[in-house]
């Protein structure tokens, strides 16, 4: 059951441990060990004049390989952005297991904190799925803010809407309690959700903003889907908009980058 519902949930693709990234000079390809002894496998990239460094935590399915693009839509706002894959995607280790997600979660923000950073200045960001790695270590570190792209409010909602035949109440063993982890922070958090989304509705999103309450923006992207948000400008102009008003003290810096071996 537990094997059935991993491929059922997650997509990774795997890569050999000398695919090349073709990186620019502004970023580099990091590894991370976690407290279980796995090594996660990121690209940290870095901006002019940094106001901060955004943990991006990514969706169901690929790897690094188009996911680090993400980094496009995010690096010129200012931030430095740290894409990680998670354990058993890209060249990371290791079996996805929903612990397993958490501590890569918490290894990467560890690791952050390593290089220089420091808590105010680190922007949580969940994307899909990796909403709910993003509320759970938001529900456990400092952080200037959240953000929650096409997130659900849990994954047993959700796996009731998509596939109620399977009693996911009593069978699914991935939970992601996204409303219960965020019941447990005091962070500001955009919501950002197309109001066509086909995998995960936008009445998710709507969920968390009303128990989230004054601590919730959302923005319903009309005609947005699950994967196409950045093609939509709202989405670029609600992003800018939330960091600008969470930007901090905004000071410049560049971290130490202690790449692992």
């Amino acid at each position: 059951m537990m094997a059935w519902q991993s491929r059922l949930i997650f997509y990774p693709e795997r890569l050999a441990a000398d695919f090349d990234f073709e990186l620019p000079l502004t970023a580099e390809e990091v590894r991370i060990p976690t407290s279980d002894e796995e090594v996660l496998s990121g690209v940290l990239y870095r901006a002019q004049a940094s106001r901060g460094v955004i943990l991006y935590f990514h969706g169901n399915a690929g790897s690094l390989r188009t996911w680090k693009d993400v980094s496009s839509d995010l690096v010129p706002l200012g931030y430095d952005t740290l894409v990680v894959d998670y354990r058993g995607y890209g060249k990371s280790t290791g079996r996805i297991t929903e612990a397993g997600l958490y501590e890569d979660g918490r290894a990467a923000y560890r690791w952050l904190m390593q290089q220089g950073y420091r808590a105010d200045d680190v922007i949580l960001y969940g994307r899909s799925i990796g909403s709910g790695v993003a509320s759970k270590l938001a529900s456990e570190v400092e952080a200037r803010a959240l953000v929650l792209e096409s997130p659900f409010s849990s994954l047993v909602a959700l796996g009731r809407e998509l596939m109620p035949w399977a009693l996911p109440r009593l069978t699914l063993r991935f939970r992601f309690p996204n409303q219960d982890h965020l019941a447990e922070t005091t962070l500001p958090v955009l919501l950002l959700h197309g109001s066509e989304d086909e995998l995960i509705g936008a009445h998710h999103s709507q969920t968390l903003a009303g128990a989230l309450g004054e601590r919730a923006e959302l923005h319903l992207i009309e005609g947005g889907a699950h994967n196409d948000l950045s093609n939509f400008p709202l989405y670029h102009s609600a992003l800018a908009a939330f960091l600008t008003r969470h930007a901090g003290e905004g000071a410049a810096f560049v971290p130490t980058l202690t790449l692992a071996p």
